[in-house]
């Protein structure tokens, strides 16, 4: 039996990624904590890249010496010339060396783990507010109790102060929007309140909490069936939700550091525009080793250090160069938003808009891949609170007008709907798909029962008896 061997070639495309572009595309999605982690793990690798805290200015030193002397350095000194003029100065990566102290820092926190004063203190640090915005936060956080309550009213503070009730109350409601959810309540309600609408808790579990928490905890789960109209597993069921809140917030503090978001993004009112800021503390600060500087002047430099070093060098700029473009990338998705979703930063969660990856995509001017992948992972912080990214992408409804409605503004919509509704005569879903379409928001009644149901509301029979 003989064997045939036939030898043809064949022609096919596939596609390669450079390790270059791979790295692009991994620090891009990374979150703010997991970029931190990578660029800990490639300064522990790379002896040329260090922190700004850690490296010496590097401003004098490019231009020391003989330059006849640098010529004599060897083989490759040309490539090297290339990037000289970009590690020379610190501002180059995106960072002024020297100067004053930025307005907004953080406070240095204690080596065991920052206490809730700290953290919150931080947090303040943080946002980018006017010296008596910041005077009346930190008054406020002064008087918040290690358990994470408020100790004085907003009568006491301002009396204190003496500032405006309505200025100290804003700034309560934006130190409560601070971690950990439910900080600078005054009682236990707000508490709880502050933490379900953080987590997002059904309709049943905040009513339970506005309107029946000492009933709740005296266990009259019976009596509270009958008096809302539901049956009493579900009573049972939005208790167990309750249960898992933190009725002191701020003990969590006593085991040691808690981690919180951080946000990429930063979008400030300005009188009637919003001003987009990459948020630095987000973010690492590298700079070129001055040990680098000192090895590329020695004359007896051999060939296979300087063959290292330069290698070494070419995944330093790579490395800086990919962290700079995700910055650029999220500022121009911070930029796109406020220009697409400008009704939600004027109005709230009501003029939210329904807008596609396709559509920001194309309003950013980068692949759909690209932006799913800057967004993955990362906050916006705004006047309105602290956001993830991809909040602002989501499908949508008709509208009149021919766009389309985003389905948190819907949501919200009906929400508020059943809020204003007379309890003897709850609005059907018939009803409200009615109301919606008069709004100009064309959603029929089986996507009402939908999003109903997603908010944790239950139906209009179950609603008919609820009391107040």
């Amino acid at each position: 039996m003989s064997v045939r061997h036939d030898l043809r070639l064949r022609q096919s495309q596939r596609l390669v990624l450079r390790s270059e572009l791979k790295e692009n595309l991994e620090i891009l999605q990374f979150s703010a904590q997991e970029l931190s982690a990578y660029v800990e793990k490639e300064l522990m690798e790379n002896p040329l890249v260090e922190m700004e805290e850690e490296a010496t200015s590097s401003r004098d030193g490019w231009s020391e010496g003989n330059e006849a002397e640098r010529n004599e350095a060897g083989e490759g000194r040309s490539e090297v010339a290339d990037w000289l003029e970009y590690f020379c100065d610190a501002s180059d990566l995106g960072y002024a060396s020297g100067g004053a102290e930025p307005a907004n820092f953080a406070p240095e926190l204690s080596p065991a783990g920052p206490t809730l004063y700290e953290s919150l203190l931080a947090q303040l640090g943080m946002l980018r507010l006017s010296p008596r915005e910041r005077l009346i936060g930190g008054y406020i956080i002064g008087n918040i109790s290690p358990t994470g309550y408020l100790s004085l009213s907003v009568a006491e503070l301002s009396a204190a102060l003496g500032v405006a009730p309505d200025e100290t109350e804003r700034m309560v409601q934006l130190v409560q929007s601070f971690d950990p959810p439910g900080v600078g309540a005054r009682d236990l309600k707000e508490c709880l309140r502050l933490q379900a609408e953080r987590r997002g808790l059904g309709a049943l579990s905040r009513m339970l909490i506005e309107e029946h928490l000492e009933a709740l905890a005296a266990g009259e789960v019976a009596r509270i069936a009958r008096l809302v109209g539901v049956s009493a597993d579900e009573i049972l069921a939005a208790a167990a939700e309750i249960r898992s809140l933190n009725p002191k917030p701020g003990s969590i503090f006593a085991g040691g550091p808690v981690p919180y978001v951080v946000p990429d993004l930063i979008i400030e009112r300005v009188g009637d525009e919003y001003v987009v800021l990459l948020n630095d503390s987000a973010g690492p600060r590298l700079r070129l080793s001055q040990t680098y500087r000192e090895f590329l002047n020695r004359k007896d430099l051999s060939g296979e250090a300087r063959s290292f070093l330069l290698s070494r060098l070419k995944r330093a700029l790579t490395l800086v160069k990919a962290i700079e473009k995700r910055g650029a990338t999220l500022y121009r998705i911070g930029v796109a938003l406020v220009q697409l979703q400008r009704g939600f930063f004027d109005a709230g969660l009501v003029a939210l808009r329904s807008l596609t990856l396709k559509d920001l995509a194309e309003a950013v001017g980068l692949h759909e891949s690209t932006v799913s992948r800057a967004i993955a992972n990362k906050y916006l912080q705004c006047p309105r609170g602290v956001f993830k990214l991809r909040f602002f992408v989501s499908s949508g409804v008709g509208a009149a007008d021919g766009g389309k409605v985003s389905a948190h503004s819907v949501k919200e919509l009906i929400r508020q709907l059943i809020g204003e509704e007379s309890r003897g005569q709850p609005l059907s879903d018939k009803d409200i798909a009615a109301r919606l379409s008069r709004q100009g928001i064309n959603i029929s009644r089986r996507t009402v029962a939908k999003y109903r149901s997603e908010l944790g509301i239950p139906g209009s029979a179950a609603r008919r008896n609820r009391v107040r």
